[in-house]
């Protein structure tokens, strides 16, 4: 069991590490009551590609005191994974610790922004550079997008890391042929500025954010304006800069651009951009929805109800504080893929129609009035290929009188695989340092793996694809022959389109009985020391679809 120093300890390097990733607490928090400055710059261009550039400024003396912390952190991390009694810092010692060079702090911040971001920096378009000076570090790191849709995937990311805390961004052309962003404030963002703003005027926190546009700037809800620039400036110990920063979160800022000869081919929206981000397994956004042919079956499996009451005078708390449960019912219901199809993911489900038993309505309304909002994607973990998905439909609370949800009519987007081309791969130690061609399941795709460790059961793994824009369908599992109780679950880190080439970085993690790599012949071997040869597989859908499913749920008792 860990020690209160160590959870303290393990708790300052995650601090530290969330620090230097430019988070938007950083914003207001300096550590130990230092100031934080925060500058971004958003620019994007009228081919669509963007580069957004966010820079975060500490002290000195606290980013040597969380590298240190960071390193001690590790030597105990070391020593638990090693079976070994953790060292124990010396807490009587009074001999003080010799202050680093501008040499030494660069190099060890940067080796620890490395281990962070090293794996994919290059192929996601990240870099990063640390400035060492008298009293202040400063972090820099630049983002690179091929598209407008790349930017919006990791919108929530792009906002945070400015500083400006969004929950939603949509692009869009307008009827004047101008381009359109509209942000959407997170919920609750506004009283919990009011309520920390005595903290950001004490540690004096400054944050600059600026969005810079291919065409020259019309209107903004941003209070400055300069040809093709927008932004804001926040001086925590200025009270009228703060004043009209709490306006951002009180209702959507919208701004309005010449397009300068970007073009849309339809509207983006970060929301429904960030579902499909961090696919699992075969991607299919480049697949045309076609509507389903027969085979898809539909069966409900419970019905869970949920009222919620907000006593008299909690109405405004409840809503600034940006509460998020509300009064309805979830339909969990099982969709089957027709025989001899395993379904990938299931997104886009949405409730057409549906009534009690008494023929009353139970279609569940958003603020705006309109069609309920779809559920986010649902897909399988693990190494799974199944024909059936667990999803869930989301209903207005029934009346207190209704005894049962007669019918609903609802549809959804299904991807589904009839067969796949696949490629074995052994001998993973020899693997990880050259490059795999995988032209034999996709012609002028290539794999790297960049990462890999098998530790107490663990296996940990982490590759690049390249080739055409299809190596976004790529499937990556791992598994041990005879070990039935190992499994693996693969995710996408990232995927960039440059020149015609699609590079994605996705993660492997598998989970089984204890896993060991023997030192001297780099094999894996179980804890009976047995010999185990890990396989990878990568695969290819050579029959996908990506089909529009409608089905009907009939008869659900509430009683």
């Amino acid at each position: 069991m860990k020690t209160f120093f160590q959870r303290i300890l393990a708790l300052a390097a995650v601090a530290a590490v969330l620090q230097w990733s430019g988070v938007a607490f950083a914003q207001f928090y300096g550590y130990g009551g230092s100031p934080t400055e925060q500058r971004a710059v958003l620019t994007i261009k009228a081919d669509g590609s963007s580069v957004f550039t966010s820079e975060v400024v500490s002290s000195r003396t606290l980013a040597e005191q969380q590298l240190r912390m960071m390193e001690q952190f590790k030597k105990m991390r070391a020593a638990e994974e090693a079976g070994e009694e953790p060292p124990k810092p010396d807490l009587t010692s009074t001999n003080e610790t010799k202050p680093l060079t501008d040499e030494e702090l660069a190099q060890k911040l940067t080796e620890s922004m490395n281990e962070r971001y090293g794996e994919d920096s290059e192929d996601s378009g990240q870099k990063y550079t640390v400035a060492v000076r008298t009293n202040s570090v400063a972090f820099t790191t630049t983002r690179s997008f091929a598209s407008l849709e790349e930017l919006m995937k990791d919108g929530y990311g792009i906002w945070r890391e400015g500083g400006v805390i969004f929950e939603n961004a949509r692009f869009e052309t307008d009827t004047n042929g101008l381009l359109r962003l509209t942000l959407t404030p997170a919920s609750g963002m506004e009283r919990y500025l009011k309520s920390t703003r005595s903290q950001m005027k004490l540690i004096g926190a400054k944050t600059e954010f600026k969005i810079i546009f291919p065409g020259k700037v019309i209107s903004s809800g941003f209070p400055a304006i300069e040809n093709s620039a927008t932004g804001l400036s926040v001086d925590g110990k200025n009270d009228a800069s703060v004043d009209a920063m709490l306006k951002f979160y009180a209702a959507p800022t919208v701004i309005t651009a010449e397009a300068g000869g970007l073009k849309l081919e339809q509207p983006l929206e970060s929301k429904k951009l960030m579902r499909s981000g961090r696919a699992r397994g075969a991607k299919a956004d480049d697949q045309p929805i076609t509507d389903a042919g027969p085979g898809f079956v539909a069966e409900a499996q419970n019905l869970t109800t949920t009222t919620l009451h907000i006593f008299p005078g909690g109405e405004d708390y409840y809503k600034e504080n940006g509460g998020s449960s509300q009064s309805g019912a979830i339909v969990s219901a099982k969709l089957f893929a027709p025989k001899g199809r395993t379904l990938k993911s299931v997104s886009g489900v949405r409730v057409l129609t549906a009534v009690d038993n008494k023929g009353r309505s139970v279609v569940e309304k958003n603020e705006a009035g309109d069609e309920n909002d779809a559920f986010p994607e649902f897909s399988h973990g693990g190494n799974e290929d199944s024909a059936a998905m667990e999803i869930e439909l989301r209903l207005k609370l029934p009346e207190p009188d209704a005894q049962a949800i007669d019918e609903i009519s609802a549809e959804a987007v299904a991807v589904t695989v009839g067969k796949w081309k696949e490629m074995t791969l052994t001998n993973l130690q020899q693997n990880a340092t050259n490059e795999v061609d995988l032209s034999t399941v996709l012609p002028g795709a290539k794999m790297v793996v960049t990462k890999f460790s098998a530790k107490n059961g663990q296996v940990n793994l982490t590759a690049t694809f390249k080739g055409p824009k299809t190596v976004e369908h790529l499937d990556l599992r791992a598994n041990i022959p005879g070990n039935e109780h190992f499994n693996s679950n693969f995710n996408e880190r990232n995927s960039t389109t440059k020149g015609g080439t699609t590079t994605r970085t996705v993660n492997l993690n598998g989970y089984g009985e204890r896993i060991e790599i023997d030192s001297n012949t780099g094999t894996p071997v179980s804890n009976d020391g047995a010999t185990q040869a890990i396989v990878l597989i990568v695969r290819y859908p050579d029959d996908l679809r990506r089909e529009r499913v409608k089905f009907n749920l009939k008869g659900l008792d509430l009683l």
